[in-house]
């Protein structure tokens, strides 16, 4: 931040310094004395040509026989301050400026210019407070004059406010420079999303941050913190919304943002589009064909009523990596969507790593899906087989009875 001050100020205490030259001798009094108005035109011309060490000599030689006249002090005063910001010292630029400006004996437009150079000098070197005073000093002198004060001067104060973690008084003096300005920029408004960020209005930060997606469109990093705002304030439709533009503006990525698109998706009861952007960007390759995401896309599928699609999605996180509860899972599937030989087929040998609960799980699986194939003899030592687990022997044993009674 100091830096960024740093380079702002520049120009302005350049036009300050330029401005309290030969205009101010010749049309504002008091006039300078003659010995102070040579001294003053040849440190210009030794400022002209760079040679700032003699120009500091001469304008160091000068004070210290000026003690008499306070305009002729102010003004080499100012000069001096001038002088200093062009070497980069802003600590002695401030130093000067604000001396000058003690004297009291400056016209009032040179002075304006003098004290919004300081408090852009103290924003630089960090001074918050002393910035916010000679601007709070500059706005009650410029109510006296026929001279408005423009946008760039209400962003001053409020950026010193924002440093000093005032994000109260931080807000209208910006609202004002927004307002006033045809073209305002970018972080005018990146102050008022911090500020009413700070401060808890969530409303006013959606707000905000509404208009800088409407007026920067293709920056992502506004969709992406609007669609969080929603979230904290519960609006989660609005939230998916918002992402969902993003995913439309191909502007997602990685595939972590991808998966938190297709989970939203999911999470509000949206699961068939959820399964169908999942499917499109694991082909696409955004999002990794690991068996995590296949259990993912199963569940959507499964949420989407589309039971054929999830088993097919599941069979290809079993291939990945076999597991019991990947077997299970589809078998049960199998037995929903009425693929009983499939799923006849599909358990008869259980995965390696299953245990005996689960080998019981799926002979009973078998046998159900025996069952409603009308093939009673298979679904009764399916069954029988479940039966050698105690878990399962309550489950079954009334299966058992009964297809051994049809005999």
């Amino acid at each position: 931040m100091k830096s960024l001050w740093k380079s702002k100020v520049a120009s302005l205490i350049l036009f300050a310094g330029v401005a309290m030259t030969a205009p101010t001798m010749a049309k504002e009094a008091p006039q300078l004395s003659d010995r102070t108005f040579r001294t003053v035109n040849k440190v210009q011309e030794l400022i002209a040509t760079e040679k700032y060490s003699a120009a500091k000599e001469k304008l160091a030689s000068a004070l210290e026989s000026t003690s008499s006249k306070k305009y002729d002090r102010a003004v080499l005063l100012q000069q001096t301050g001038f002088l200093y910001s062009l070497q980069d010292n802003y600590v002695q630029a401030a130093k000067y400026f604000a001396e000058a400006l003690q004297l009291d004996a400056l016209p009032v437009p040179v002075a304006q210019q003098v004290r919004y150079s300081l408090a852009q000098l103290y924003l630089a070197e960090e001074k918050y407070t002393l910035s916010v005073k000679t601007m709070k000093e500059w706005f009650k002198v410029a109510e006296t004059t026929k001279e408005k004060p423009q946008a760039h001067a209400y962003i001053t104060l409020a950026s010193a406010y924002v440093q000093l973690e005032d994000y109260k008084n931080a807000i209208p003096p910006t609202k004002k420079a927004i307002a006033m300005s045809k073209s305002p920029s970018e972080s005018w408004y990146l102050i008022l999303v911090a500020s009413h960020y700070e401060l808890g209005q969530l409303k006013s930060v959606a707000s905000v941050l509404k208009t800088l997606t409407s007026k920067y469109p293709q920056k992502k990093r506004y969709w992406m913190q609007l669609s969080g705002v929603y979230m904290e304030l519960g609006q989660e439709r609005n939230s998916l919304a918002t992402l969902e533009m993003v995913y439309k503006m191909g502007k997602l990525e990685g595939e972590k943002e991808y998966l938190r698109f297709v989970n939203f998706l999911a999470y509000q009861g949206i699961p068939y589009k959820a399964a169908k952007t999942l499917e499109k960007e694991m082909a696409a390759g955004n999002i990794e064909k690991t068996k995590e995401n296949y259990d993912r896309l199963a569940s959507f599928w499964q949420q989407a009523k589309e039971l054929d699609k999830s088993i097919l999605a599941y069979k290809k996180s079993y291939n990945l990596a076999p597991s019991a509860k990947t077997q299970i899972q589809i078998a049960r599937l199998m037995i929903q969507d009425k693929q009983y030989s499939e799923a006849t087929r599909f358990v008869e040998s259980a995965a390696s790593s299953a245990s005996e609960e689960q080998k019981a799980e799926l002979e009973y699986i078998r046998g159900m899906a025996y069952f409603e194939l009308k093939q009673p003899q298979k679904a009764l030592q399916a069954m029988k087989g479940a039966a050698q687990s105690p878990k399962f022997r309550s489950t079954v044993s009334p299966w058992i009875n009964f297809l051994e009674s049809q005999g």
